[in-house]
This record gives C-alpha cells, sequence and structure tokens, in this order.
C-alpha cells in the first residue's frame, strides 16, 4: 500500500453519531471525520475526500472524489458500492463483515418462532382463541439445517446449531471443511442441499452469479415441511415464486428480512400470509450495531495510515 496524504478526511454517509465521529479522529491528529447529511452541503469536501464510510454512497459522489484511496462500506454487502468508480480505479473497498453477531441471533429466533408455532400463537392470541393443537411445536434436535453461503455468517450459524443438536449442511464456493458443518457442496449442488433441509437459510452476498439464484425449481426441491429464512439480499430470491411456493404449500413458510424492494410495499400479499414473519431488514441491527463499525474502521485507519493491509478487503471482481 503507497503511503497515504497528510491530512485524512473521513466522509461518513451513514448513521455514526458524534461519539462515533470523534472515536475515529483519535485514532491519529491527521484524521477529520464529517457525517455528511445533505450531499450539496458536502459538495466542497468531496474532492478533499480521502476516505468514505456508507452503504450506499452515490457514484457521482464517487466520481468526484478524485483524492479517495478507501471506501467502507457500514454493512457486509457492497452491492450498491461496486460502481465504475471503484471497479475500474485504485480505490480499496473493505466491509463489515464479522459483526453480525445479532443476525445469527434473528435467524434462531425465527427458526424456533416457527418449531414452536409462535407465529401461529401470537394470531391466535390477537383473535382471544385457546387452540392447543394448532400451537404444539416440534423439537430443533435432529433436524438439518441448510446454510447457503458458508461465509462469516454462516459459520456462526453452523456453530449455533450445534447447541440445538442440529445437523447441518451448506453450500460454499470453494467447498473446503468448515467446523460443525456436515457437508459441504459446491453452488452447483445446491438442490443437493435444498432437498435434504428443514431450515433453508440464505446468508449469501447479492452478485450476479447470486442473483435469482432461488426460484421455481429451487422452491420445488424443498421439503413440503421447510421454513426458508433469507437474510442475505431479497434480489437473489424471486419474490414471485416464493409467493407461489407459499401459497401453493409448497414450503411450509418464510422468514424474511431483505426484498427486492424496500420498504415492502404496502400492497405486498406477504404481509398477510399466515405463514410467513416479515421483518424490515432488521436482522443485524442492534444498538450496538454502530459501535462495532467504528471499531472496525478505526482499526482499519491505524492500519492505513502506516502503510499496512487493511482488515475485510472485497474482492471487487468476486463482489464479496
Amino acid at each position: 500500500m503507497t503511503q497515504p496524504p497528510d491530512d485524512i478526511l473521513v466522509l461518513v454517509f451513514t448513521r455514526l453519531e458524534d461519539r462515533h465521529l470523534a472515536q475515529l479522529q483519535a485514532v491519529d491528529p491527521r484524521v477529520r471525520a464529517v457525517r455528511v447529511t445533505d450531499v450539496q452541503q458536502a459538495r466542497d469536501l468531496i474532492p478533499q475526500a480521502a476516505v468514505m464510510v456508507g452503504w450506499s454512497i452515490p457514484e457521482d459522489v464517487l466520481a468526484r472524489a478524485p483524492r479517495l484511496r478507501w471506501v467502507h462500506s457500514s454493512g457486509a454487502g457492497v452491492e450498491r458500492l461496486l460502481v465504475s468508480p471503484i471497479i475500474d480505479g485504485d480505490v480499496i473497498l473493505t466491509d463489515s463483515s464479522g459483526i453480525h453477531r445479532a443476525m445469527v441471533e434473528h435467524v434462531f429466533g425465527v427458526i424456533l418462532a416457527f418449531a414452536r408455532r409462535l407465529h401461529i400463537a401470537v394470531r391466535l392470541q390477537l383473535a382471544h382463541r385457546w387452540d392447543h393443537a394448532a400451537v404444539a411445536g416440534e423439537e430443533l434436535r435432529g433436524k438439518t439445517l441448510g446454510i447457503l453461503g458458508l461465509g462469516a455468517i454462516g459459520r456462526d450459524l453452523a456453530r449455533a446449531a450445534a447447541v440445538f443438536e442440529m445437523r447441518v449442511i451448506g453450500t460454499k464456493r470453494q467447498p473446503a471443511p468448515v467446523p460443525g458443518v456436515e457437508r459441504v457442496y459446491s453452488p452447483e449442488r445446491l438442490r443437493d442441499v435444498l432437498r435434504e433441509s428443514d431450515y433453508v437459510v440464505v446468508a449469501l452476498p447479492l452478485t450476479p452469479a447470486t442473483r435469482g439464484l432461488i426460484g421455481e425449481g429451487e422452491f420445488a426441491a424443498m421439503k413440503p415441511s421447510a421454513v426458508f429464512v433469507n437474510i442475505g439480499r431479497g434480489a437473489i430470491v424471486d419474490e414471485a415464486a416464493l409467493l407461489a411456493a407459499l401459497g401453493g404449500g409448497r414450503i411450509a413458510g418464510a422468514a424474511l428480512d431483505v426484498f427486492v424492494h424496500e420498504p415492502l410495499p404496502a400492497d405486498s400479499p406477504l404481509y398477510d400470509m399466515p405463514n410467513v414473519i416479515v421483518t424490515p431488514h432488521v436482522a443485524g441491527s442492534t444498538p450496538v450495531y454502530f459501535d462495532r463499525v467504528t471499531a472496525l474502521v478505526a482499526e482499519n485507519l491505524r492500519r492505513f495510515l502506516d502503510g499496512r493491509s487493511l482488515l475485510n478487503v472485497v474482492d471487487k471482481e468476486m463482489g464479496y
């Protein structure tokens, strides 16, 4: 890595608080961190920026930053940042993977909700109905968890599944062994994972290879008793095929945190389906999330200033 400039302007396009900005500035006297609330207001600052932090930074902003050396995604995905000024230039791209412990808890929250039929219990409670048979659930022990994408989040899911004595299988681009995973398949064997799984979790990034990956044929391969969980990206799934599978009883249910269009339109039939849990892209959100983002950016700032390799560098060709 070449030496950084003497003054480091960090433009922040996400919800970091003043205390987070102060933490970044405390890394080194050369660092100045500014939160952008209005792109127009930041017009004079953009050409000076060496670093930008955010999940979705406008392409025209990136194009007008000749001193830009490094962009950090405040989320785990980088698909919105894979634009010409970054792809075609020598700008380093890093992400916030590895800090999403909340996603594991969210996934098991919804899996337990389906296993114990809590989604049904809540509806019966609102209707003032007592129905033991409708709410009596099942155990997770011995069930198969299929994880599509055995990256950092997928590996954490596998470790958590051991607590419930679940069998774990999954996919990985390079199908090397993963602790806690009985069998690791290549992406080409996706349907083998779907056929065996009682719970399927999508933990994949959105890339050209994963866009539209889960469609009619994939839902047809799943067990009618299976539950589908998506914490990856909405565009990985053909929503029309998902609606058909849910409505036709080809799968038992779905817990969805991400959608093709966000916010999910108010007229989406997903809201009213009794076998669906909808959450508004909050699987990774906790009150301490941006504390963790800030700590990661601060560590990388130290590395950047020292000319060392950064953590969580994204392969821009692979998209993660």
